[in-house]
């Protein structure tokens, strides 16, 4: 009868030990330490390897949502313009260049809205006064091309206008995402703000008479970080 009891006894402690347990109490090992038992959390997750590199920026400014909307906006509003001016330049090398830098804006769009999305943002709609001027100088150079014959040089010169507007402004907004510490937003900003260097140098380059392109794209490319899209679309 003894043994029976304290038999009992031992399976009643372990009922009660798993109940608590279950209930995410704190019990005791077979070395008598505490062992913790979150419910709900799955085996081996603890609140140290919980990750937050899917956690959204809380601390976005009105600001920089604004101005990649500007930009957001210029970009499509190029994507619509760059085939007429390809069309209408001369030389195969500048056509080449337009085309590819038609790719890499449709690719710059895209990417705006990458950097949104991971914020957890949506892109304001703005206007972009600014660039639809330049676009408009770029149309006005068309239709005189069309009548006198002139040469590339004004192409190219309303091109670099364009180039170095989106330099002016990607390069703040690369600036205010790594200042934020956004840095995968950082790396995507900074891809655009590359290609729209490369682009300007290129097109000043064709307006000095240097070439052919492919050359001229490998020795810029040469002289920064890393080859670019535009080598490797023209290799």
């Amino acid at each position: 009868m003894h043994r029976q009891g304290a038999k009992k006894a031992i399976k009643q402690r372990s009922e009660r030990k798993q109940s608590m347990a279950g209930a995410g109490m704190v019990t005791k090992g077979s070395s008598g330490r505490p062992k913790a038992s979150r419910p709900g959390a799955p085996r081996g997750h603890t609140r140290e390897n919980q990750t937050t590199s899917t956690s959204v920026p809380r601390d976005v400014s009105e600001n920089f949502l604004k101005k990649l909307g500007e930009m957001h906006t210029a970009e499509r509003e190029l994507t619509l313009a760059l085939p007429l001016v390809a069309k209408a330049a001369k030389s195969k090398d500048l056509k080449t260049l337009l085309r590819i830098h038609i790719k890499e804006t449709k690719g710059h769009v895209k990417a705006l809205e990458a950097v949104a999305k991971s914020l957890g943002r949506e892109l304001p709609s703005e206007s972009c006064k600014q660039m639809t001027k330049l676009i408009g100088e770029g149309v006005k150079i068309i239709a005189k091309r069309l009548v006198s014959g002139d040469k590339d040089q004004e192409i190219i010169g309303a091109g670099r206008k364009i180039e170095q507007f989106e330099i002016d402004n990607y390069t703040p907004l690369v600036a205010e995402a790594d200042r934020r510490e956004f840095t995968h937003e950082v790396a995507l900003l900074t891809s655009i703000l590359n290609q729209e260097k490369l682009a300007n140098e290129l097109l000043g380059a064709l307006g000095q008479g240097k070439g052919p392109l492919d050359k001229l794209v490998k020795k810029v490319s040469l002289e920064h970080a890393g080859p670019s899209t535009a080598a490797a679309q023209v290799a």
